[in-house]
């Protein structure tokens, strides 16, 4: 099922960043954050890569070199011992010692800042974070291909949930039975996040009105859980009947991801929960209908906001009684990309993006109801890639 990453693919990331770090006069990036390492340079092996603004990366590696050479689309590749010899392979790479240093501090821990810090003495260093970030929120067709057959994956696993649920008393019962079946189709078992403190593994299962509960998690819904260690998600309380039973759980395919979001129903639900789903759709279909390049992803959420006012819907749309302000999030290498189709968001949507729209809405003591679809943006518009029915399931 694994698909290579080419040369040309890793060469093509690489420019454009590079791109970015001269237009923003650094003279080069140290990445170290997994996911950013794989997608410059093919390999998620412990090591630090160095990115001029321009001339060839340096891929210093810690554990392991021989996978990092067996993996990696890039040279040289060099090993190391101790964070102290980074200095000298990038004085020697080079030939010049650079004066801006790009960090991805958004995710780099504060004690490894302070390493780099005595590491470069009276170098400036400076947050590359929205760089490789902008880089990768643009999808190449191999990437497009990746998450095309991610939502095969999941389109396929949610056909078998019926049959699952007439095995499954609990939520976590539920929670094992699909997770079983992702993995027998490849899928590696995490999807990565780069929120600070925001763990995920497949998804989130619950039912009920626990599907109201409020939990810590970034998105619209929580779950009560397994504990207060693990707040938000399946716990193990029985499933009911004529009660909604929201699946959240995202496919991964080569890394790629993406994101479903389903209501089943042993029985017909209330007539207040199928009509908030109904508008959901609603919205998810006219936002993709009016979504395209040059379109502003903040004019998208606000038409959003207006067809939950004219339903009249507006309290507990995504959440309650904390709603987030957004309505669609990129997907690819990581469950929250770029762009953010939400409240302040600046981006205008361009060819080659891929988002998730989730437009979901909760209703204390009874549940929540709601979508979620992954789409690409093309020239046309936007391309809808999960074709799992969107209504309500009845069981």
């Amino acid at each position: 099922m694994y698909r290579s990453v080419t040369e040309e693919e890793i060469s093509k990331r690489l420019n454009r960043f590079q791109n970015k770090l001269t237009d923003h006069e650094v003279d080069g990036a140290l990445i170290v954050q997994k996911t950013d390492l794989y997608y410059l340079s093919g390999t998620d092996q412990d090591a630090h890569l160095w990115v001029p603004a321009s001339g060839q990366p340096l891929l210093m590696v810690r554990k392991s070199i021989d996978r990092a050479i067996q993996d990696a689309i890039i040279e040289p590749i060099v090993p190391i011992n101790s964070l102290s010899q980074i200095p000298g392979y990038i004085q020697d790479h080079g030939g010049k010692d650079p004066g801006r240093i790009g960090l991805e501090m958004d995710v780099l821990p504060v004690n490894r800042y302070l390493i780099y810090q005595r590491l470069f003495p009276e170098k400036e260093m400076v947050d590359v974070s929205s760089h490789i970030r902008e880089t990768r929120m643009i999808k190449s067709p191999y990437e497009i291909s990746c998450v095309k057959e991610a939502a095969l994956m999941a389109d396929n696993t949610y056909k078998k949930i019926p049959e699952f649920l007439t095995e499954a008393e609990r939520e976590i019962d539920l929670t094992y039975r699909i997770e079983a079946f992702y993995r027998s189709q490849g899928h590696p078992g995490v999807v990565p996040t780069r929120g600070f403190n925001h763990e995920a593994l497949y998804g989130q299962i619950m039912s009920g009105k626990r599907t109201a509960a409020p939990s810590n998690s970034a998105g619209p819904t929580g779950g009560k859980g397994l504990g207060p260690f693990f707040s938000q998600g399946a716990s193990m309380e029985r499933i009911g009947r004529n009660e909604p039973i929201l699946v959240d759980y995202a496919a991964n395919f080569n890394g790629y991801i993406s994101d479903l979001t389903r209501i089943f129903s042993i029985g017909k639900l209330k007539d207040t929960l199928t009509h908030a789903h109904e508008v959901a759709i609603q919205i998810q279909d006219t936002l993709s209908q009016e979504g395209g390049p040059g379109i502003g992803a903040e004019a998208l959420y606000d038409l959003a906001l207006k067809i939950v006012k004219e339903a009249g819907l507006t309290s507990g749309f995504m959440g309650y009684p904390d709603p987030v302000p957004f309505v669609g999030h990129g997907v690819g290498l990581e469950l929250d990309e770029l762009p953010i189709i939400g409240r302040g968001s600046n981006t205008i949507l361009s060819e080659g993006m891929v988002v998730a729209l989730e437009p979901k809405f909760v209703f204390p003591g009874q549940g929540a109801v709601g979508i979620e679809n992954t789409f690409v943006i093309t020239k046309n518009g936007m391309k809808k890639l999960n074709r799992f029915p969107d209504a309500i399931m009845i069981c």
